[in-house]
This record gives C-alpha cells, structure tokens and sequence, in this order.
C-alpha cells in the first residue's frame, strides 16, 4: 500500500460519527429547505433522505415515520418563527422600521410555507397558538403608541395587512410578480412601499 492510500484510509476511519442529535438535525435543515423550494410535496421521506445523504431505514430510526418527520419540523419551524418575531419586536424603532421587521420575520425563511402548512393541516396546539397571539398583543401594544391612537380596529386592520401580506409575499410572491410582470426592483421594493403607504 502506497503512503497516499494509507493516508486516505486513515482519514476515512477516522471519520466521526454523528450523534443521533446532529443526524435529526440535519434531516430537519434538509426537509425545511426542501419545504421552502417545493412545498409540501419536498416532505417525501426518500427525497429527504437522499438530499441529506442518508438511507430511508435511517431517516424512519430517527423520526418513526413521516408524520413524525413532519411534526418535528414543524415545532422546529413553529420555535424559529416565534423566535424571530420576538427578535422584531423587542427592536426599538420607530413604526415603519417595526412594520418591516415584522414583514420580514414572515416573509422569510419559510416561515410563510410553514404557517400555510399548519393552516392546511389543522393548525398548531394551544400552547403555541397562545404564544403567537401574546407576540401579536404586543405588535398592536407597539404600534398603538407609535401611531399614539386607541382605535384599535384601525390597529388590528393595519396588523393584518401587513401579515396577509407578508405571508402572501413569502408563499406566493415569485408567482405573482412574474404574472404582474414586476421587476425584480419593484418585488424588493415592496415592503418599503407598502411601509410608506401605512405610515
């Protein structure tokens, strides 16, 4: 054996294996990432499995099945949405700065698929749905004395725009600005000028 392959096999047996931790976390990147370019169809075990460079038996030890595949992704997903809002609403900034960080954490990184999924699929438990609602309690709070009004039915139509549109943005947008035939200019430019319109 040449001094080369010795070295090639040294490296390969001394290749660590992943913890079973690491393994469900990969899984779990691949299947968001594969949920954000196709859709619900991405969540098929074999094309998970073989994106994330795994067998099928392998992907099925660690979730059980593919029920159990999709509702871990779906708390991961659920936690980093929660997450994201809290990180836009604890920013202090002035309202239209609040409105785009908000539009964002919903716009971006699936968090838009994940909320059209759970819609679908019947929607998250009460735990999560009561932290979602006390995040929303405190973006009204933020905006009402942003605005400095108590009209709090102009409140919540400004709050739903922004999150219909939003999720809107991040599910359907690519769809729509090409049958709009819109820019790629004018797509990014949209939170802004709908920031300006509201403000």
């Amino acid at each position: 054996m040449s001094c080369s392959t010795g070295v090639v096999l040294a490296k390969v047996t001394a290749r660590r294996r992943r913890t079973a931790e690491e393994s469900r976390e990969i899984i779990l990147t691949v299947a968001a990432r594969r949920l954000r370019q196709h859709g619900l169809d991405g969540l098929n075990i074999t094309g998970v499995a073989e994106e994330a460079g795994i067998s099928h038996a392998t992907l099925l030890h660690h979730f059980g099945s593919s029920g159990g595949m999709r509702e871990a992704l779906a708390e991961k997903m659920t936690a980093q949405l929660i997450s994201d809002l809290v990180e836009a609403l604890n920013a202090n900034v002035p309202l239209n700065e609040l409105v785009a960080n908000v539009f964002d954490a919903l716009a971006a990184g699936g968090h838009a698929k994940l909320i059209a999924w759970r819609t679908v699929e019947g929607g998250d438990d009460e735990q999560t749905l009561d932290v979602l609602g006390d995040l929303f309690e405190r973006l009204l709070n933020s905006s009402r004395q942003a605005l400095h009004t108590d009209d709090q039915q102009e409140l919540r139509q400004i709050i739903y725009l922004v999150t219909v549109a939003a999720i809107g943005h991040g599910l359907a947008g690519d769809v729509l600005s090409r049958l709009l035939k819109m820019s790629d200019e004018e797509v990014e430019q949209f939170p802004q000028w709908m920031r300006q319109r509201l403000t």
